[in-house]
């Protein structure tokens, strides 16, 4: 949790210099009208969303917690024409099936094994995937009834989302963890801020104004294949078996979901 709080501290203080520097004070002060979207979205995408998936990690080992996660696809596609008011395809309701199967099969190997999942490991689980199928749904249904700046999203979902924990955290546990906070790990905690936070939810929240939440939430599981690649690269970490695998279902789902799209568009 104080890492998360760091890291939306960190997102704030950048978004917010961006903004003076810019003279946009339009990312700054925006509407009323705008503030209780962004005070939801910080609650749906960084206490729910981030906070429910490490929280997760107390019961979970992380196969586990990425097999609980990763079912937001399919989650979002189910909420799409409910929330979003637009209707999944069949191709899309695979893909997020064809998911869930690749990252089982990716993150699980052979002498490995579900179990009996720990319940308090579910309900933080579940919290992180209502967090980022909330978001996402909520996103795409708000931007077609108005516009929204996305540096304002991102400054005020991070502090909004970060108040909330920062305060959650001193009722319940305190700050004494952050005396293990060495510059090294100052230092990941930024890195993450950048590229997991900044960089992230900034084309998360793009691409939500451009395609279907469905979509967008089918594309996002790319993530597993880029960082497994990435370990091969710059740790080198070969992939096992079953990571390859894991990898060409997920693949197959967003090369099936791609070609649909296109299949769509009006010549």
């Amino acid at each position: 949790m104080s890492a998360i709080v760091i890291r939306a501290a960190l997102v704030v203080a950048i978004v917010g210099f961006w903004g003076i520097w810019k003279k946009r004070a339009e990312v700054l002060r925006p509407d009323r009208g705008l503030m209780g979207f962004y005070a939801i979205s910080g609650t749906l995408s960084i206490v729910c969303a981030s906070g429910g998936f490490l929280m997760s990690l107390e019961s979970f080992s992380v196969a586990e917690a990425l097999i609980v996660h990763y079912t937001f696809p399919l989650c979002t596609i189910l909420g799409s024409l409910f929330i979003a008011h637009e209707r999944p395809t069949r191709t899309q309701v695979v893909a997020g099936l064809l998911i869930v199967a690749g990252v089982y099969v990716g993150v699980m190997s052979g002498d490995k094994s579900l179990g009996s999942l720990p319940l308090a490991g579910l309900a933080w689980g579940s919290l992180s995937v209502f967090g980022i199928s909330g978001q996402a749904l909520f996103s795409r249904r708000f931007t077609k009834k108005r516009s929204f700046n996305n540096m304002g999203l991102l400054f005020f979902a991070h502090l909004f989302g970060g108040a909330i924990l920062a305060l959650g955290k001193t009722a319940l546990t305190g700050w004494a963890d952050l005396a293990n906070c060495t510059i090294p790990f100052f230092l990941l905690i930024a890195f993450q801020a950048v590229t997991g936070s900044l960089f992230a939810f900034g084309c998360f929240y793009t691409a939500l104004k451009l395609i279907p939440a469905a979509t967008v939430s089918l594309l996002c599981t790319l993530e597993i294949v880029v960082a497994i690649a990435l370990s091969a690269v710059m740790i080198a970490v070969a992939p096992t078996l079953h990571e390859v695998a894991g990898c060409g279902l997920i693949i197959a789902a967003i090369v099936c979901t791609t070609l649909e799209g296109k299949s769509e568009r009006p010549e």
